[in-house]
């Protein structure tokens, strides 16, 4: 289901909500005339999505059947996002959650959420800044993974390297 709506496990039900209305606009059978049977069936899914997400109780029940899922990285679980969405959803993501804690009384938790999700959506909507931060993402995701069958990784590499260089120069 969160993956039909483009979320992540820990979007927020504004989120939810905005991505559904989006999806649901933009994937409409009477919108998609050249073929209504894939239209109605991608229409299906999605509502199903929203309905079991969009109730408390049924998503509890969706998310302990399923187990957990994490993101690749901070902004796009800051937006509740996955992080292979396109724009309009990242732009949907962010109104929804600037709208709902703007409306929150001054909490200094709120001021840091919003701006939070100001860098995110800043970082996430610019095409070349969203891929440096992917491939920042995925390097260090790379550099802190253990090799099979081994304890070593690269950063543990580099770290004897710089050692070993110190110690004979």
């Amino acid at each position: 289901y969160y993956r039909v709506l483009g979320l992540a496990d820990n979007a927020e039900d504004v989120v939810i909500r905005a991505t559904f209305k989006l999806l649901a606009h933009r994937h409409h059978p009477d919108k998609c005339l050249e073929n209504p049977k894939i239209a109605n069936q991608l229409m299906a899914q999605i509502n199903e999505s929203y309905n079991t997400l969009s109730d408390a109780s049924l998503k509890a029940a969706y998310d302990n059947k399923r187990g957990a899922y994490t993101a690749n990285s901070d902004f796009y679980r800051a937006l509740g996002v996955l992080d292979n969405v396109d724009t309009l959803i990242i732009h949907a993501a962010y109104k929804a959650l600037t709208k709902k804690y703007q409306q929150l009384p001054n909490l200094p938790l709120s001021e840091e959420r919003l701006i939070e999700i100001h860098q995110a959506h800043q970082t996430l909507t610019d095409p070349t800044r969203r891929k440096a931060y992917d491939m920042q993402q995925r390097a260090s995701s790379y550099l802190f993974r253990s090799n099979q069958g081994s304890n070593l990784s690269l950063w543990k590499i580099y770290l004897f390297y710089n050692v070993i260089f110190y110690i004979f120069i």
